[in-house]
């Protein structure tokens, strides 16, 4: 190879190192503005995050961050889908590993509550406000948080399909409509846990579903268990003249 080919190849890798490494300080800016837009709207909503706050947060120049995002609605679509795509990959990570499709929806519907919790369930899900404050107000917000809640569904859908295959439920459940429904709860409690300020509603829709799927003898022995404790209960009372 002659001293000119070696150089222009050196050249192009040079040129290809520089091109990645401008990709990635642009990729981990992006994320850094997501990421500080998220939290703010988390806290703050929407409306009332305004980009210039965005742009303190992250430590950027205005310059930066309409390179990265022309419009404060498409940085709304990032946070959606980011948020959307972070849940569901922590659902499916902790479904991994587990044996059967029962099992695996258990894991599921457990990530989701530990998901929410994390973040203080008492200020609510960040899809869900943003779902509260913008559905109405923007087709393009709409459509975008209806698919993230179809991203959150399909996840509960796969091990219903398979524990349908298996006689595990009944023929006539379809299970696209449960997972509307196991979401459905999921938000409405955390909805509630926000209002109240008390993270049991959002428990207790969790402790529900999963009841719903514990395997029937798991469920009977749960039965019997409160019932030895009412009658310990009553027999205490009594014992005592109450």
């Amino acid at each position: 190879m002659s001293q000119g080919h070696r150089s222009k190849g050196g050249v192009e890798a040079r040129e290809a190192g520089a091109q990645d490494g401008r990709s990635s300080r642009g990729l981990r800016t992006r994320r850094r503005i997501v990421g500080h837009a998220t939290l703010l709207m988390y806290e703050k909503g929407y409306s009332k995050t305004s980009v210039d706050e965005v742009i303190r947060a992250a430590g950027i120049t205005k310059g930066s961050f309409y390179f990265h995002f022309p419009s404060k609605e498409d940085l709304g679509y990032a946070v959606i889908e980011n948020a959307a795509a972070h849940i569901t990959h922590r659902v499916r990570s902790a479904m991994e590993g587990e044996k059967t499709p029962r099992l695996r929806l258990t894991a599921a519907l457990e990530e989701f509550q530990r998901i929410v919790a994390e973040a203080d369930c008492c200020r609510g899900c960040i899809l869900g406000n943003l779902a509260l404050e913008l559905s109405n107000q923007n087709e393009g917000f709409r459509e975008k948080l209806s698919q993230a809640f179809r991203m959150m569904a399909e996840v509960i859908v796969e091990p219903l399909e398979e524990m349908k295959a298996g006689g595990e439920l009944p023929e006539g459940l379809d299970p696209a409509s449960f997972a509307d429904f196991a979401i459905s709860a999921l938000e409405g409690g955390i909805m509630l846990s926000k209002v109240t300020r008390d993270p049991a509603p959002m428990l207790n829709s969790v402790a529900l579903l999963l009841e719903h799927f514990m395997a029937p003898a798991a469920r009977e022995k749960r039965k019997t268990a409160e019932g030895r404790t009412r009658n310990t209960r009553r027999e205490d009372h009594v014992g005592r003249g109450l």
